[in-house]
This record gives C-alpha cells, structure tokens and sequence, in this order.
C-alpha cells in the first residue's frame, strides 16, 4: 500500500491488485474512505466532514488527480484505463 502524501492526519493511499473504479483510500485516525479519483466522490466509508472536505479538495487539485490516476494505473496493471 503506497503511501501517496500525508497532510493533516489525513493519509492518502493507493493499493496495488486492487479494482475499479480508479480510487485512492484516504484514512484520518480510525476512519477510512474510498474515493473514486475520477468522480472526486467518496463512494465506501467515511471521514470527519472537515477531513473530507480536505481530501476532496486535495484530490480535485487538477495536478494531484491526474498524480492519483497515474499511480493508480501503475500499481494495476492489469486493468485498462477507462
């Protein structure tokens, strides 16, 4: 599980052999959501609304989603890019 950044408490991390749709796992102390890189929408689990209204800003960042898919693809290969 690659750590993609830390900010905030808030750590953000991409699995490799994992599925679709592209998605990055944030987590914030013992909380944990699935975002869904593409959507900037949290489609499993939950964060504090203040963590989540952080992770989402960071993700919408035009630099870090296009980062986050990249790594993404990378760390699964054997799925093909939407």
């Amino acid at each position: 599980m690659p750590v993609f950044d830390i900010f905030d408490g808030i750590t953000i991390s991409i699995f490799s052999n994992d599925h679709l749709p592209p998605h990055c796992h944030v987590q914030y102390a013992e909380w944990e959501a699935l975002i869904d890189i593409r959507k900037v929408t949290v489609y499993a689990g939950s964060l504090p609304r203040t963590q989540l209204r952080k992770a989402l800003a960071y993700i919408q960042i035009a630099k870090n989603q296009e980062e986050l898919l990249e790594a993404f693809y990378q760390l699964n290969p054997r799925i093909k890019r939407l």
